[in-house]
């Protein structure tokens, strides 16, 4: 029998702004053995519902970092379980350090009481170290450092799983870490906001061309794009993702 393929779906692909009426980031595995989100944004539910798939099934949701275009859908997905799907499997989130506190800040904050002792299902958090890979669910979880403002705990993510292995940029400026991210990666995310002007905190288009031999991975795809370059998609020589893409890997 043909194994069946590991693939990733594009939950969505947009900006904080939301450019081009895109939802905010979220990248949905469906694997062997676990099923997995990269980011949680503010939208991500509704791209959730919008495209098929079930949230009461997702075991682990993997935060690059704590911006609500990143992380903010997590009240959302926890409200879902206790009251719509009535989750009973437990729930794995996976992110930089301070990921519980602001997690638990904003949930009471939106919906007061969604994480409580009285749960059906509990929330178990685990936190990114660059140090220290993660095993969660069958699922080997690798961070690297990148530069995205001030923040200290920005992170690409690598996912080894299934004998496949997904890596994603998060929000970074171009740093020499993405080398190491994108090595034998099947699948690399990369965040590609502006085209041809730097912006501090984000990659560009001409950038990320400059450097794109360096980057060792099967497929390439373009993530996270503002207004200017989706005004120029027909003019780009690499891929880009839409909100509802799938990849089988």
């Amino acid at each position: 029998m043909t194994k069946p393929a590991t693939t990733l779906r594009c939950i969505g692909s947009g900006d904080a702004f939301g450019s081009g009426g895109r939802l905010n980031s979220c990248y949905h595995l469906n694997l062997l053995s676990t099923q997995m989100l990269l980011d949680c944004g503010c939208s991500s539910l509704i791209g959730l519902q919008r495209w098929g798939v079930h949230a009461a099934e997702i075991d682990t949701v993997v935060i690059s970092h704590l911006h609500g275009d990143h992380f903010g859908g997590i009240p959302y997905l926890l409200l879902e379980g206790k009251y719509a799907s009535q989750r009973s499997k437990a729930l794995t989130l996976v992110g930089p350090p301070g990921l519980q506190q602001r997690v638990e800040a904003v949930s009471e904050a939106f919906y007061p009481g969604i994480i409580s002792k009285n749960n059906n299902f509990p929330v178990v958090f685990q936190l990114l170290d660059p140090q220290k890979p993660l095993v969660v669910n069958d699922a080997r979880i690798e961070c690297f450092r990148v530069r995205h403002g001030k923040s200290k705990h920005a992170y690409g993510l690598r996912i080894e799983v299934d004998g496949k292995v997904i890596s994603y940029s998060g929000d970074t400026e171009w740093t020499e870490n993405l080398i190491p991210l994108s090595q034998g990666s099947d699948l690399f995310i990369v965040e590609c906001c502006a085209y041809d002007q730097p912006i501090p905190s984000h990659l560009d288009y001409r950038t990320l061309q400059k450097h794109r031999s360096k980057l060792e991975c099967r497929k390439l795809v373009l993530t996270h794009m503002g207004p200017e370059m989706l005004s120029r998609l027909d003019d780009l020589e690499l891929d880009t993702l839409n909100d509802g893409d799938v990849f089988e890997i």
